[in-house]
């Protein structure tokens, strides 16, 4: 079969400002059985950073973001020793583990391999490469990806910003360059897998 996919699919969820990883992390633990989080909650326990002009979209005052490709949100790939906190303070039965664009020989061999395992693929990356429509190529982006098609080199992207379709079909190529530091900071890869005994 060509199409490699996680199994149940996602059901895609909407991030508030600056929350799109915390929503992609609601969407592995929903898919994989744990419940539905808090969005906020989580935002707060990993410590989002946010425009100023969205504190008043949260009940708690979050830290401000300095800059575009610094700061924003959370560092996803630098943030998997809090993730993995977070898990096991949880009794969350997962594991991440981060992988970064420079170390990674093959990425569309890291996809395919690791949705075949039906383990979830989070990506960070450069929003302006992947969509055209982001006038600020400074922004950095979280998603899910849900499928591979190995024959046509895509992949399936859900991606939380509710201004965009959710689910989002990319070349696999350009998702490559989406990672790397072509716009600044080089972005990657988190794997969360089942955690085994």
């Amino acid at each position: 079969m060509e199409t490699v996919a996680v199994i149940p699919r996602y059901i895609p969820l909407i991030q508030k400002p600056k929350c799109c990883a915390v929503a992609c992390l609601q969407m592995i633990l929903y898919r994989n059985g744990f419940g539905l989080y808090d969005q906020e909650d989580l935002a707060i326990e990993f410590g989002v950073k946010i425009e100023a002009v969205d504190k008043e979209a949260f009940r708690e005052n979050m830290s401000i973001m300095t800059e575009f490709n610094c700061d924003e949100g959370i560092s996803t790939v630098g943030s998997v020793d809090r993730v993995n906190s977070f898990f096991q303070r949880s009794g969350i039965g997962l594991e991440a583990k981060a992988h970064e664009y420079a170390k990674i020989s093959s990425i569309e061999a890291l996809i395919a391999d690791n949705l075949a395992q039906n383990n979830d693929v989070w990506i960070e990356y450069h929003s302006h490469e992947i969509h055209a429509s982001d006038q600020n190529n400074q922004r950095i982006h979280d998603a899910v990806v849900e499928s591979i098609d190995k024959k046509t080199r895509f992949a399936v992207l859900i991606d939380p910003k509710p201004a965009r379709k959710q689910r989002v079909t990319v070349p696999i190529d350009v998702l490559e360059r989406s990672l790397s530091s072509k716009f600044g900071k080089e972005l990657g890869i988190v794997i969360v897998r089942k955690k085994t005994a």
